[in-house]
């Protein structure tokens, strides 16, 4: 029977062998539903690869599985014979970097053992695997070996992976060991990795299963798997590899649309009773939005309990998604802020969020969405970026905040960007570094965001270090950038031979001549064409500085200096600008920042870090203002989270700074409730300071049991 099962099987691999379009090397990366990785092993070994650290033994697919033996017919003669090896059955990369938890799962056989079973079959897992079995470190997984060794029974197993390696690239590895006296047979099949937690049955009450798919937390990042399409007229959203797309407009025509893109159903019984909210979280980028667009009521983004395919039946509950327009008029991602799950929706076995899309036919806009992701607690903070100190003009040369899968600031609007890059756990200093990839075949560059620096002499400062057992090499450099391209690079030495032994300071300085608007960037040579991590870049300078930027761009100015009076009516948007406004810090205990602009929630201030809360007291202040005679009015636009049913006023306030120094604080007319982050528009009356000179700050001050999250967009003055 098993012959024939192989001859099947042959044929099968034969079929699909020719029809795939295979990548090389692999790469899985964890998307959407809760099946990070699969394998069945049903024709051949698949995405895996038979590995030998000793002897010729190889593992190969038979009996709709993988399997591997020292006893076999190696020659071809009809006659079997025992065989010494260790031999591996090694899987692709697979990326955790967006799992909370992870476990493994398959079946396997294991037959003719004696009683080294548990010596000669052994589930490995390594996270510097680099090609070598030999090499790479390996941490034993502990696999059951109960009811196998003596028969072709096959045994479901599940093993949690160790949270050591979770938020990292893995490999996974079966290791097989024959003996020149004896052999087993170990057959394999359907090998998963999977979100949650292993052996979750009623046996094991700390960890219950939940009764549907998709529990929380849950992540798509390109929303492509496990979502689906409705559209009720016009154009249908498409799902790429990268990213979800909607738009009414191709070659020259606006097609009237309403599509919806529409989540599996994901379980949120793991959440009830649970004191942590149920909140959503996705990165977008919306471009094109005309005059009329109504751009809240097109871009919508709902929860429904009862979808059964049929939008128009369906009850969906609006969850406060608004929309805003790329800033930079780019296609740089943002991410959206985050939205709370009604507490009716909590603790469902089945709960779909839909993304509805909507234009008319005489404009339409193109949304993008990608890192769809749906979890516990409060609102996903990026971990707070120290500010450069001293003269460094870089930001985030750390490497610590993060955008999905990019360093934020570590990305060029133009062709100097083209290494792919990703997030390592072995830094320099603090958590993380960047890993760009090599390529044996073209020079890769990792760059650094544009920036115009006045003239002077500058020093490009980083540490490098191999991402594997190949030896790297580094060029560091810049290029200019004309006519909204790149001109000619500029770089210093090689540095060549660069181990995963330790990390190599390397250092560049150049000259400007005058006011240039430049890109840093690291070359990554094509030979070797080895991956690298870098980490802790600098740039420095004792004659030059940045002619732009301010908090954007890092800098020591803490987002730009007093520029002195200011005219009224004045108006500013904190996502674009701060320019006249300064931070002062009063006491910021154990942090490095209080207050940082972001391009999406404007100006934002926040002391909680490293999951506490942290005491700190922090000002956020504007230009003078010469309040006239017949007075003036002043408007905020804000957000308030976290409060946690404190005073308000106790830990943020709008004060008037007068002439003598003296603060007052400012009634305004509406606050935030301070439990979300809808933002709500305040005004007040300056008539009280008509004729004064005075300046508007933004007070913050948080303890260790309440750091309120403060988001500041827009302020005006008339």
């Amino acid at each position: 029977m098993k012959k024939l099962l192989s001859l099947v099987c042959v044929a099968m691999a034969l079929v699909f062998t020719a029809c795939e379009d295979v990548p090389a090397p692999y790469t899985i990366h964890s998307t959407g539903g809760s099946t990070i990785f699969s394998e069945t092993f049903a024709s051949s070994l698949g995405k895996f690869n038979s590995k030998s650290a000793s002897g010729d033994i190889s593992w190969y697919s038979d009996y709709s599985s993988a399997v591997v033996t020292g006893y076999k017919d190696f020659d071809g003669n009809g006659q079997k014979e025992n065989k010494a090896g260790e031999t591996y059955l090694v899987s692709p990369f697979i990326h955790l970097e967006n799992v909370d938890s992870a476990y493994i799962s398959f079946s396997q056989a294991i037959n003719y053992e004696k009683s080294t079973i548990k010596e000669d079959h052994k589930l490995l897992v390594s996270a510097d695997y680099a090609n070598n079995v030999s090499t790479a470190t390996w941490t034993e997984l502990p696999m059951s070996t109960e009811g196998l060794g003596g028969s072709f029974t096959f045994v479901d197993q599940e093993v949690q992976i160790p949270n050591e390696f979770i938020g990292k690239s893995i490999v996974v590895a079966l290791k097989h060991i024959a003996h020149d006296s004896y052999s087993s047979t170990w057959e394999v099949k359907n090998f998963k990795v999977l979100r949650g937690k292993a052996n979750a049955t009623p046996d094991n009450p700390d960890n219950p299963e939940p009764a549907g798919e998709n529990p929380i937390p849950y992540t798509s990042s390109s929303l492509k798997d496990g979502f689906t399409v409705v559209t009720e007229k016009g154009t249908a959203w498409s799902l790429g590899n990268s990213y979800a797309k909607a738009t009414g407009y191709a070659n020259n025509t606006t097609t009237p649309t309403v599509s919806w893109l529409i989540s599996p159903a994901i379980n949120t019984t793991k959440a009830e009773g649970n004191d942590e909210a149920v909140v959503i979280d996705f990165d977008y980028v919306l471009r094109y939005v005309g005059t009329g667009t109504d751009i809240t009521a097109y871009h919508k983004l709902y929860a429904s309990t009862d979808f059964n395919g049929d939008v128009t039946t369906a009850t969906w509950t609006d969850l406060g998604f608004e929309a805003v327009e790329s800033a930079t008029k780019d296609w740089t991602f943002y991410a959206a802020p985050t939205l709370t799950l009604p507490a009716t929706l909590v603790g469902q076995e089945k709960v779909y969020f839909a993304f509805r899309f909507e234009c008319n036919n005489q404009n339409s806009t193109t949304w993008e969405l990608k890192n769809f992701k749906v979890h516990q607690g409060g609102k996903t903070e990026p971990t707070p970026e120290p500010e450069p100190t001293g003269d460094n003009l870089i930001a985030n040369g750390t490497f610590e905040t993060w955008s999905g899968d990019e360093p934020v600031y570590w990305k060029s609007t133009t062709t100097a960007s083209s290494a792919n890059l990703s997030q390592s756990n072995e830094a320099h200093s603090g958590n993380y570094s960047v890993k760009a990839a090599g390529d044996t075949k073209a020079n890769k560059r990792l760059a650094y965001k544009e920036i115009t620096l006045k003239a002077g002499t500058y020093n490009f400062k980083f540490y490098a270090k191999a991402a594997t057992s190949t030896a790297a090499s580094v060029r560091p450099g810049y290029v200019p950038l004309k006519d909204g391209g790149v001109g000619s690079y500029t770089y210093g030495d090689y540095v060549n031979n660069i181990t995963n032994g330790e990390w190599v300071e390397v250092n560049h300085s150049f000259t400007l001549t005058s006011e240039t608007t430049i890109n840093l960037v690291v070359m990554i040579p094509k030979s070797p064409g080895a991956d690298v991590l870098i980490d802790d870049a600098e740039l420095t300078t004792s004659d030059g500085g940045l002619a732009t930027g301010g908090d954007d761009n890092g800098g020591g100015d803490n987002g730009g200096g007093d520029t002195g009076d200011s005219t009224i009516p004045y108006s500013i948007t904190f996502t674009s600008s701060t320019e006249g406004w300064s931070i002062q810090d009063v006491d910021l205990g154990s942090l490095n920042f209080v207050w940082k602009q972001d391009k999406t929630y404007g100006m934002k201030a926040s002391a909680y870090y490293n999951k506490a809360n942290n005491a700190a007291e922090s000002d956020f202040v504007s230009p003078e203002f010469t309040i006239p005679a017949t007075g003036a009015t002043l408007s905020i636009n804000q957000a308030l989270n976290f409060l946690n049913g404190n005073t308000r006023a106790d830990f943020v306030s709008v004060q008037a700074v007068l002439a003598s120094g003296a603060k007052e604080e400012i009634e305004l007319s509406a606050w935030p409730a301070g439990t979300d982050y809808n933002y709500i528009d305040g005004t007040a009356s300056l008539a009280k300071y008509a004729g004064q000179t005075i300046k508007i700050a933004f007070h913050y001050k948080s303890s260790t049991s309440c750091a309120p999250t403060w988001e500041i967009k827009t302020l005006s003055i008339n």
